[in-house]
Order: C-alpha cells, then sequence, then structure tokens
C-alpha cells in the first residue's frame, strides 16, 4: 500500500459516510449496519467501488457481508494498510 493513499480515521468515517448517502455524524465504529438505511446490497457493492477506486483493495462479498459495524470497515482497512494507525 502506497503511504500517500493512506487516511486516517476521521477520513475514513467521511468516506463511509459519503458512501452510504449518511450524515457524517451518524458514522462511528460502533454504529451497527442494520441501522444504516444506506448498507444495504446497493450501498456493499459502491463500497466495494470505492475501496477498489481509491486503495487499489478488493473487498469480496463474503468479506463485506460478515461486516456488521462500521469498526468492521475500519478494521478491514487497517489490515490492507489503508489506515493510519
Amino acid at each position: 500500500m502506497d503511504a500517500s493513499k493512506q487516511i486516517n480515521e476521521r477520513e475514513a468515517l467521511e468516506m463511509l459516510a459519503e458512501t452510504f448517502a449518511e450524515p457524517p455524524e451518524n458514522i462511528r465504529p460502533e454504529v451497527e449496519r442494520s441501522t444504516i438505511v444506506g448498507w444495504d446490497s446497493m450501498g456493499a457493492l459502491m463500497l466495494m467501488a470505492e475501496l477498489d477506486e481509491r486503495f487499489s483493495i478488493e473487498l469480496n462479498a463474503e468479506t463485506s457481508k460478515k461486516m456488521q459495524r462500521i469498526g468492521d470497515v475500519l478494521e478491514f482497512l487497517r489490515q490492507k494498510g489503508a489506515l493510519k494507525s
């Protein structure tokens, strides 16, 4: 992962708010997927596309389905080197 492409947690939360068309104040690590209207099947596809375009990270459908909180997405980004620790 190119270090210049890394983002911090605030930037990641803003990206997720935009991806799921949610107000930024609604997107926090502890927020459950089921409470985010935009995190439906289309939102999951949007997230996959965003991660691929922005970071060249492939998020497959199986991994996406396992994500139940915003924090799971942040942890995925951390594991892939896209999120600064």
